[in-house]
């Protein structure tokens, strides 16, 4: 039986290309990369806050993830688990740059302003500038962050994932990450006051 070219390859499901890759299918790996080459970025680009840094990062997870993929078990889903990889390569390109990623980019994503018991949008024009200066005081407040409680933020309420995904992704117990979300919040409530007064 001849090996399944590239339109076959992507069509099939992750386990298949999981199992594939394993069995030495560098072109089933290739269409892994390729499904999930964009969010990995994003995912690094939100954390690092910095597009040459998290283009680094997801090149290295995806080296990472592929030289650990003979380890893969299958108790989480492929995703979660490369996403896992990715986040925690983020973390170490963020703590080698020893200073804090300049922002989150909350207009990518769902609008963190919910979180932090926000009136909703309006269409004035006064209500746009008005929410748009709110938008970059959320942004340096997520930046304000520690690392552990920008990762849930991010993945959370800009990535919107689940919070079984989130406690699989950075391997938190569940209690663990709902404590991380509500300490995130109470501090972008505080740091933002902090910054009207």
């Amino acid at each position: 039986m001849a090996a399944p070219d590239s339109v076959e390859l992507r069509s099939l499901g992750d386990e298949e290309l999981v199992a594939l890759t394993q069995g030495g299918s560098e072109d089933a790996y290739a269409v892994l990369v390729e499904r999930y080459s964009d969010y990995v970025f994003t995912i690094s680009a939100r954390i690092l806050g910095d597009d040459e840094d998290a283009y680094d990062a997801a090149q290295e997870a995806f080296v990472r993830a592929y030289r650990a993929i003979g380890r893969f078990r299958g108790d989480a889903k492929f995703s979660s688990w490369l996403y896992r990889i990715a986040t925690n390569r983020a973390l170490t390109h963020l703590k080698r740059r020893r200073k804090r990623a300049p922002a989150v980019d909350i207009d990518a994503g769902p609008h963190i302003e919910s979180a932090i018991d926000v009136e909703p949008k309006r269409t004035r024009p006064d209500q746009l500038v008005v929410d748009a200066e709110f938008r970059t005081q959320v942004r340096a407040a997520v930046a304000e962050l520690p690392d552990q409680y920008r990762t849930v933020i991010t993945l959370f309420y800009l990535e919107q994932r689940s919070y079984k995904e989130v406690a699989d992704v950075l391997g938190l117990p569940m209690g663990t990450l709902k404590t991380h979300l509500h300490r995130a919040r109470a501090m972008l409530r505080k740091i933002i006051s902090e910054q009207n007064v």
